[in-house]
């Protein structure tokens, strides 16, 4: 599996360029002589035979995504559309990326597949290996695959650090503004007001943690500015262009007149200690600068801009919303402030709304547009996904609590595409039984070598039984 893995991590596959990643799949299939399906969305299916003796057992799908989320710290230098991921064992156990994510989400389930479709001693019913695109961004590969390829109605899919049974639907929202400007005023000091250290992750499973958004906390800073500062905003990013992870990284580029400058940096003193303080348990690294702007804009946004700004970033919901009290424990509801820039005519935000129950997500939605309408922002959605609805057999119930004692079936706070897979595939069984890995969706991402070799166990171990009940 570790071998598939490495080679997986020297293939980019950032979403929306996966052609070169679908390619390798699909060779490994037909390389080994199965039947291989590829589509025009760079799928993948490949059909490994029942192992002798299991031939009339029913199909199973077993499910992974091809892509991964691309964040790296900001001192790293890395091309995630040609580098390959620079791999490290730290200690005896824990396998990382340096500088960059791991691709763990989800290469540790393409891993398992792949060395489940090598090794044919293994004992199993017929596999349908199923390999989907773009699952990190509008899930396009789950939407536009052929179902009447997939003859299964059980499916494992391989992208969830439990055993998860059901699972958070997701809404994205786009924002977007017309950029007001005006001249800098003359004789004034540009400083960038950056945070960064932050842990970031990914914002459906460490929802519960409440890990810190570098843009919210920014925003923070200005309103405080703003109340006591005369200053003008002429910039503002955050985010690595993905809503679906906390952003780690936030800057404002402002101006201050000279007499202004000091009160200004005791404000900022004063309210990024008061941050630093809040934030010590979840995101100890937190650190701010305050430093000259050495290639500053050379315009500033006007009073109306940067009202809007400040009011549409302190407005939005960011952050646990609704608990969950059917699974103790889990979020019901949140939504995370994912990105902010500063574009040339524009200002461009985005929102992820993530709930258990398609009612809550609405309803988070209905609050993003009437906020976005009382002030002037135009808004559209950039996906809606599906939540994914209970449906467990007593029996596969059993087989899952037999194998998996220590974990109690749960819901998976962030969004998988069992939802897409169960409302395509009438009455079918969806189960999420991945191996765990940490910290996604950030450069600090993980595995642990033996909590791997003891999952990969138990997905043998569950396939060998499936295989041995008769259709």
């Amino acid at each position: 599996m570790l071998k598939y893995f490495y080679e997986l991590s020297q293939i980019p596959r950032m979403p929306g360029d996966q052609k070169k990643v679908s390619d390798w799949a699909a060779g490994i299939g037909r390389s080994l002589g199965y039947e291989t399906y590829q589509d025009a969305r760079l799928n993948v299916i490949i059909y490994k035979p029942a192992s002798p003796g299991m031939e009339d057992a029913l199909p199973v799908a077993v499910q992974s995504h091809l892509d991964m989320v691309c964040e790296k710290e900001p001192s790293v230098t890395h091309d995630f559309s040609k580098d390959p991921l620079t791999l490290r064992l730290v200690g005896n156990n824990k396998v990382m990326a340096t500088g960059t994510t791991l691709g763990a989400d989800n290469g540790v389930g393409v891993a398992f597949i792949m060395a489940l479709l090598a090794d044919k001693t293994l004992k199993h019913p017929p596999i349908e290996a199923v390999f989907t695109t773009d699952e990190e961004t509008d899930m396009g590969g789950a939407f536009g695959l052929a179902y009447d390829k997939i003859s299964a109605k059980l499916l494992i899919n391989l992208d969830a650090g439990a055993v998860c049974v059901c699972g958070s639907g997701e809404l994205e929202v786009e924002m977007s503004f017309r950029k007001g400007t005006e001249p800098i005023d003359k004789n004034s000091f540009t400083y960038t007001l950056t945070i960064d250290g932050l842990i970031g992750g990914h914002t459906g499973a460490n929802a519960m943690i409440e890990r810190g958004n570098a843009i919210v906390l920014l925003n923070r800073v200005l309103i405080a500015l703003d109340k006591e500062v005369k200053y003008q905003l002429l910039e503002m990013q955050g985010g690595a262009g993905m809503s679906s992870a906390f952003a780690r990284n936030a800057k404002a580029t402002v101006a201050f007149a000279p007499a202004e400058l000091g009160r200004a940096m005791k404000v900022i003193d004063r309210v990024t200690s008061e941050i630093k303080s809040e934030m010590v348990k979840r995101d100890p690294d937190i650190a701010f600068h305050f430093l000259p702007c050495a290639t500053p804009p050379k315009e500033s946004f006007d009073t109306v801009t940067a009202n809007k700004l400040r009011t549409l970033l302190t407005a939005l919901p960011d952050g646990v919303f609704s608990l969950n009290h059917d699974f103790p424990g889990a979020m019901e509801s949140c939504s995370n402030v994912g990105v902010v820039e500063t574009r040339e005519k524009e200002l461009f935000v985005t929102i992820l709304i993530r709930a258990t129950v398609p009612g809550k997500k609405y309803y988070l939605y209905d609050k993003v547009i009437h906020i976005c309408e009382a002030l002037g922002v135009a808004h559209r959605i950039g996906r809606d996904l599906p939540h994914w609805e209970y449906n467990m057999s007593d029996d596969i119930k059993a087989l899952i609590k037999e194998l998996y004692p220590e974990h109690e079936m749960g819901i998976s706070q962030g969004t998988l595409e069992c939802g897409i897979f169960t409302a395509n595939i009438p009455g079918a069984c969806v189960v999420a039984l991945g191996s765990p890995y940490y910290y996604a969706h950030s450069p600090n991402e993980y595995f642990l070598l033996d909590e791997t070799r003891l999952y990969w166990k138990r997905f043998l171990a569950i396939l060998e039984r499936l295989g041995e009940r008769k259709a």
